[in-house]
């Protein structure tokens, strides 16, 4: 599988969790936002273990740093987020926070970083990294 398709997929299905925490409440607000986390945290992984190092080139050097801040920063608010009730006061204000943190990364990867690497690195390096040849991991 193509690397960029699993991570803009799971970039929707992101989307689509923070509009379903917004709404909803009690046990099932808990419940979505830890599975928000966790595909958040699934995602960041994925992308700073296998992917980035792969696209870690010299003309995406800076975003891929870039990218790494904001990662450090989503998963902060994460580890904070996940200590609170998500009736407690600073949860919500925190959800914003995470979310315009997500989205500014999200559009930065892509309009800016998928369309560099797809230019700079083959389809067939690409189909590689994402079967797991070039690092490990798979859809």
């Amino acid at each position: 599988m193509d690397p960029i398709e699993l991570l803009t997929r799971q970039h929707e299905e992101a989307e689509s969790l923070f509009q379903q925490v917004a709404v909803a409440s009690g046990e099932e607000r808990t419940h979505l936002f830890r599975r928000l986390a966790y595909l958040l945290t699934l995602h960041t992984q994925l992308e700073e273990r296998f992917f980035y190092p792969e696209v870690k080139l010299a003309e995406t050097s800076d975003l891929v740093q870039h990218s790494y801040d904001d990662h450090a920063e989503s998963k902060a608010l994460i580890s904070q987020m996940l200590h609170l009730d998500v009736r407690d006061i600073q949860f919500e204000p925190a959800l914003i926070r995470l979310r315009e943190s997500v989205e500014a990364h999200v559009a930065e990867e892509r309009s800016i970083l998928f369309p560099q690497v797809r230019k700079l690195l083959s389809s067939e390096h690409l189909a590689r990294l994402g079967n797991g040849s070039c690092g490990g991991w798979t859809s």
